[in-house]
C-alpha cells in the first residue's frame, strides 16, 4: 500500500507547502530515496528537486526522512548532506605489537586504529633516531589519523623496551588524535617531531628516562588536554620534563620553531623530576592552562627548580595551580628565562594559584610566585599561599619584590583578557 507523506517546507526557504504522492519503502538502506540500493549525492539531489515540485514521486520517501519524524523537509536534506560531505572513518582495530606496527605503517587520513586493552611492548625500532610505535603518514582537518584505546575505563599500554633509549611513540605526521591512551617504558615517552596539528587528549605517559612528552622540530598548533603526567627522569633527572616545547638553541639539528601550542587541564606530578613545562627559546604562542602541578620529586638538577621555565615569546600561563607539596628543591612557582637576545618576552601569566608551603626557599631567600630578569611579562590575579595554606593576593605594585623577582614586570588587570587567546 503506498503511504503519503507531507512535505513540511518553510517558505522563508522552499515557498509554500505541499502535498506529494510517494511509493512504498522497499530499500533497507537509509538515505536511499531512488531505491537503487547504494546512498549518494542522487538521493540527495532527489530529494532536493522533490522538495522544490520538480519531481513528482519518490521511490522510497522513508529512506530520506533521517530526522524520524515522518516529515520530509529541509532538515533531511541538511542531515543527508552531512552525512554525505563528511568523510567516512575507517576502523582498524589491533590486538598484538605486530598488528599496531603495521596499522601505524600503513595508517592513512581517516583511519582509526583502535586498540584492545592489554600491554604493547615494542623490542624494535623503526628508524635510526629510535622510533618504536611511529606513525608517520597525514591526516587532514576533516579526516584526522586517530589512535585510541577500545576501551577508555581499561587504556591500552603503549611501551619501549627500555628506559635508556628510544622512543615509546613518535608521530611525524600531521592532523593526528592520539586518545585514551598510555605510554611508557622508554627514554622519551611520546614526541611530535615536525607534526602540526595534532592532538593528545585523555593519555598517560609515565616511567620515562628522561622527559615524557616532547614537541620538537617545527611542531606547531598541537593541543595536550586531560593527561596525567608523572615518574619521569628515570634515568637522567636533569632532563625529566613533564611536556618539552622545542629545542635549546644549541640543538642544531631541529627547526626551532614549535609556535602556538596548548597544554590545557592537564596533571603533572608527583615525580617529575625537572619542570614540569619547559618552553624553549625560538618557539611563540604556547598557551599552559587550568593545570595541576606536584612538585613532588623535582630534583632541582639543571637549574630545575620551578614547575613552569617559559624561554619563548607571547607565552600565556593562567588558570593554573601548583603545590609544592614540600619538595625543598622547588625554589619559586615559574621561571622567565633569556638565553637568546630577543626571547623570553611578552609573556601574560595570570589566575593562577600556588601553594609553596614556605616564605623561604632553600636558597633562604623569599619564596616569589615569578623569577624573571632581563624579561618582559605582564600579571594579574595571581595568589600564593606559604606555611599555613591561606591564599593571599600577589599583584599589588607597592608589594612586587615581595612575591616576584622580575626587573621588566607590568601589572596588568582582567580587560586584557580579551585581546589573547581564548
Amino acid at each position: 500500500m503506498k503511504k503519503r507523506i507531507t512535505a513540511l517546507i518553510t517558505s522563508a526557504i522552499f515557498g509554500s507547502l505541499s502535498v506529494m504522492n510517494v511509493s512504498a519503502v522497499t530499500s533497507e538502506v537509509k538515505g536511499d530515496i531512488n531505491n537503487d540500493g547504494v546512498f549518494n549525492v542522487a538521493d540527495m539531489v532527489t530529494l532536493q528537486k522533490w522538495i522544490l515540485n520538480d519531481v513528482d514521486k519518490l521511490q522510497n520517501w522513508k529512506a530520506a526522512d533521517l530526522c524520524t519524524d515522518n516529515i520530509l523537509d529541509a532538515f533531511d536534506m541538511s542531515m543527508m548532506r552531512k552525512h554525505l560531505l563528511v568523510p567516512k572513518t575507517n576502523i582498524v582495530r589491533v590486538t598484538t605489537s605486530d598488528e599496531l606496527m603495521s596499522a601505524l605503517a600503513a595508517a592513512k587520513a581517516g583511519d582509526e586504529i583502535v586498540v584492545a586493552p592489554g600491554e604493547y611492548i615494542c623490542t624494535t625500532s623503526t628508524n635510526t633516531k629510535g622510533y618504536q610505535y611511529h606513525g608517520a603518514a597525514d591526516g587532514t582537518e576533516d579526516s584526522p589519523i586517530i589512535l585510541r584505546s577500545e576501551d577508555p575505563e581499561s587504556p591500552a599500554i603503549l611501551s619501549g623496551s627500555t628506559i635508556q633509549k628510544q622512543y615509546a611513540l613518535a608521530i611525524t605526521g600531521d592532523w593526528w588524535v592520539l586518545e585514551n591512551i598510555k605510554v611508557t617504558g622508554s627514554s622519551i615517552g611520546l614526541v611530535l617531531d615536525n607534526s602540526n596539528n595534532t592532538k593528545i587528549i585523555n593519555c598517560e605517559v609515565y616511567g620515562t628516562g628522561q622527559e615524557a612528552i616532547h614537541i620538537r622540530d617545527g611542531s606547531s598548533n598541537c593541543l595536550v588536554e586531560n593527561t596525567y603526567i608523572h615518574d619521569t627522569g628515570l634515568k637522567t633527572a636533569a632532563y625529566g620534563e613533564g611536556i618539552y616545547i622545542g629545542s635549546s638553541y644549541k640543538a642544531e639539528e631541529y627547526e626551532h620553531a614549535c609556535d602556538n601550542n596548548r597544554i590545557r587541564n592537564c596533571k603533572i606530578g608527583p615525580n617529575v623530576t625537572a619542570e614540569h613545562v619547559d618552553v624553549k627559546e625560538y618557539t611563540t604562542g604556547t598557551i599552559i592552562e587550568n593545570c595541576t602541578f606536584d612538585g613532588k620529586g623535582i630534583s632541582g638538577e639543571n637549574y630545575a627548580d620551578s614547575f613552569v621555565d617559559l624561554k619563548g615569546n607571547d607565552c600565556i600561563l593562567r588558570y593554573c595551580t601548583g603545590y609544592r607539596n614540600g619538595e625543598i628543591r622547588v625554589n619559586r612557582a615559574f621561571e622567565m628565562n633569556k638565553l637568546v637576545d630577543g626571547w623570553g618576552q611578552n609573556a601574560y601569566i595570570y589566575g593562577n594559584k600556588v601553594y609553596m608551603d614556605t616564605s623561604l626557599n632553600s636558597e633562604g631567600k623569599k619564596m616569589v610566585i615569578l623569577n624573571s630578569w632581563n624579561c618582559t611579562e605582564t600579571v594579574w590575579d595571581n595568589y600564593m599561599a606559604y606555611e599555613d595554606g591561606v591564599l593571599f593576593y600577589t599583584d599589588d605594585e607597592k608589594d612586587k619584590w615581595n612575591y616576584y623577582n622580575c626587573n621588566g614586570l607590568t601589572y596588568g588587570d582582567s580587560s586584557i583578557e580579551k585581546e589573547l587567546p581564548q
